[in-house]
């Protein structure tokens, strides 16, 4: 297995032939994304306590539906983004290394609702790309079709997160039996790959180092399910909200592909080289090849191209 690190978080890719521009479209694949973790919350008001705490409406969370949310700070700037998931308790889905900041943001909070957090190790998380339902898939007949539809078995949960992309929450008894299926096929892959197929969709990631950096509007969440304009007061809802109603808003996430031999990471501003002025900032970004990426960046709307641009050395 070989790593690569985006900013400080550690991906993984099982060999050097992943290449999720090369995937074979008749076959299904299983990716290892043990960079991820969960937060279990139970209590008699979780889900109240939780309607307080993230950007997305807790009333559409159900056994058959999961929902995506965000938490922000007072400023309205997110912290992490979060899968909530109903199952044996909520679970909160997250990168592992953001997982000790949230649970210690939300515990300030918690006590009072009588509500507990604690890391859930009992499955593990996997990400499963269905192409081919002829194909090897892990022990299941049913994966839903509706975007962040779930269901589960003895064996786990699962939930869809669009374009066939799904989670895969298994319990630690079954992940050999599913896992070897897809070793043998080699079929199984790492995070780094899940990773850059998820950008190819637009779907960014939050690290430790662009904690409270950007709002949700720059990331372009406003459009998405992720933000509520319906719901009750949230942490950072008014900044939110003021954006929304009353701003013009001047920038939006774009994707791009770059070629470059300096250092690339989140938070990282974007100059105009003839005018030397800010356009925007790198949000995330995933290797494509040697000193080619692909970036999602938050940038000024009329930019069209990264063209003639200048990325500042350290964050500023």
């Amino acid at each position: 297995m070989n790593s690569y690190t985006i900013n400080s978080r550690l991906l993984t890719t099982y060999s050097a032939e992943e290449n999720p521009l090369h995937f074979d479209k008749t076959k299904n694949y299983l990716f290892d994304l043990s960079y991820l973790s969960a937060l279990n919350v139970q209590g008699d008001k979780a889900s109240d306590f939780l309607q307080g705490q993230l950007s997305c409406e807790m009333q559409d969370l159900s056994d058959i539906h999961m929902v995506h949310g965000a938490q922000c700070n007072l400023k309205g700037r997110i912290l992490a983004l979060l899968d909530v998931v109903k199952w044996n308790g909520i679970q909160l889905i997250l990168p592992r290394d953001l997982l000790e900041a949230t649970q210690n943001s939300l515990m300030k909070t918690a006590l009072l609702s009588r509500v507990t957090l604690t890391e859930n190790s009992s499955f593990k998380i996997f990400g499963f790309y269905l192409q081919n339902p002829q194909d090897i898939k892990p022990h299941s007949s049913f994966f839903p079709e509706a975007i962040q539809g779930q269901t589960y078995n003895e064996q786990g949960c699962y939930y869809h997160l669009g374009q066939n992309f799904y989670i895969l929450l298994l319990k630690s008894d079954y992940v050999e039996p599913v896992v070897s299926i897809f070793k043998t096929q080699q079929q199984l892959f790492g995070s780094l790959t899940w990773h850059s197929l998820r950008l190819m969709q637009g779907q960014i990631e939050i690290y430790p180092e662009s904690r409270g950096l950007f709002l949700p509007h720059r990331l372009g969440l406003h459009d998405t399910s992720y933000i509520s304009f319906n719901k009750g007061c949230y942490k950072g809802q008014e900044i939110i909200a003021r954006m929304h109603y009353k701003s013009t808003l001047k920038h939006e996430l774009k994707l791009f592909e770059i070629e470059t031999d300096g250092p690339l990471f989140s938070g990282q501003k974007v100059f105009n080289a003839e005018k030397n002025s800010e356009i925007g900032e790198l949000v995330d970004y995933t290797p494509l090849d040697q000193q080619r990426f692909l970036v999602a960046v938050s940038i000024l709307k009329e930019i069209e191209e990264l063209n003639h641009v200048v990325w500042s050395e350290k964050l500023e």
